[in-house]
């Protein structure tokens, strides 16, 4: 089959929702349908989307150890520095109620030192 004739072929719904029936049920892979019907795996995919009962699996990332152990560093280092931003908050706040209480119980005394 020629490209030019791949690119004037149109797949009926009722065969698209066939297709995907049958894929659903295990009678055939996504592959199987890609070379039997000379079209792109990501097409019969996109059938299954529109049609299908149930949503396509999440694809299986592999990744080497050391991205592995990288991304797993990047982490703890994350979690790590949102400590230190929460304590730093919880300080700030805590400065600033301290203030808060020094203008109250100092009046003017207070503002005329801090500016």
């Amino acid at each position: 089959m020629t490209i030019e004739e791949r690119r004037r072929r149109r797949f009926s719904e009722e065969f698209r929702k066939e297709i995907v029936f049958k894929i659903e049920s295990g009678a055939i892979s996504v592959k199987e349908v890609s070379v039997l019907y000379f079209v792109k795996a990501e097409n019969v995919r996109n059938w299954i989307r529109k049609y299908g009962k149930e949503p396509l699996p999440v694809q299986i990332l592999i990744q080497k150890p050391a991205e592995i152990n990288r991304v797993l560093e990047l982490e703890k280092e994350a979690k790590k520095l949102k400590t230190i931003i929460g304590e730093q908050q919880i300080r700030i706040l805590h400065l600033e109620e301290l203030a808060k209480l020094a203008k109250e119980r100092l009046g003017e005394r207070f503002e005329k030192k801090t500016n």
